[in-house]
């Protein structure tokens, strides 16, 4: 394979390796379930969120490949896309809302009031680095970066299944999966050492704020702060809990 076709098939192949990890995460607690009608009756959110996150990670490798073949499809597809993570986001705070909102009650899980925390701030994360990617979508060497950032942050619940379904439900698996997101940004900051001889400035910032945030996401866990922040989150059931 010469030099100049490398750098075409990298990121769509960075793309799908995201997108399967996903995948793979979630055929352990939802997508096998679904299949052998084992999954628990749940809120239709519930199923929107799975549905709408899992056509994310199909889209993903489809658009990277895209970039390359078809541009004027990507940047169509690109648009078309806002509604895909405006729906992502909803659906996703809505959920861990309500969870985190059941937990402070008494009536869920103590696992929503603490790991709600870095969840959200995933959330977060996915959606700024998004934006910033769409704002740069004019200089494509930031654009295709920081849309590898996103999309390897928000599958960190994904990655958290992984980690369960081969070393059981311990407190580590959180920050282990958080950790093992941050492979794919490693890959791309490889990938442009061997080609451009140096790290672009996105991948380090992509690196840098999502450790920090995500950092301290865990580190809020356990402290006094941990009810505030939970109780913020589970504002967002507060108005729209009803929809659940």
């Amino acid at each position: 394979m010469s030099s100049s076709a490398r750098p075409g098939l990298f990121y769509p192949a960075l793309a799908l390796s995201i997108s399967l990890t996903a995948f793979l995460g979630f055929a352990f607690t939802y997508l096998g379930p679904l299949a052998t009608s084992t999954y628990p009756e749940v809120s239709w959110a519930v199923h929107a969120h799975g549905i709408v996150y899992l056509a994310w990670c199909v889209f993903l490798p489809i658009q990277a490949s895209l970039a390359r073949r078809a541009f004027a499809v990507h940047r169509a597809m690109g648009l078309g896309s806002l509604a895909l993570v405006a729906a992502m986001a909803f659906t996703g705070f809505l959920v861990v809302g309500v969870k985190v909102q059941a937990a402070l009650s008494g009536e869920g899980s103590d696992f929503w009031k603490a790991f709600g925390i870095p969840i959200a701030a995933g959330l977060v994360l996915f959606l700024g680095f998004y934006i910033a990617a769409l704002l740069n979508r004019h200089r494509p060497d930031w654009h295709k970066r920081l849309i590898i950032t996103a999309a390897a942050t928000v599958i960190a619940a994904g990655a958290w299944r992984i980690w369960v379904a081969a070393f059981g439900f311990n407190d580590w698996a959180m920050p282990a999966a958080l950790v093992s997101t941050k492979l794919f940004i490693v890959a791309g900051m490889i990938h442009d050492l061997a080609t451009r001889r140096g790290i672009h400035p996105a991948w380090w910032i992509g690196l840098g704020i999502t450790s920090i945030v995500e950092a301290a996401s865990m580190l809020v866990v356990g402290t006094p702060l941990e009810l505030p922040v939970a109780h913020t989150i589970a504002s967002f059931a507060d108005v729209f809990g009803w929809m659940y």
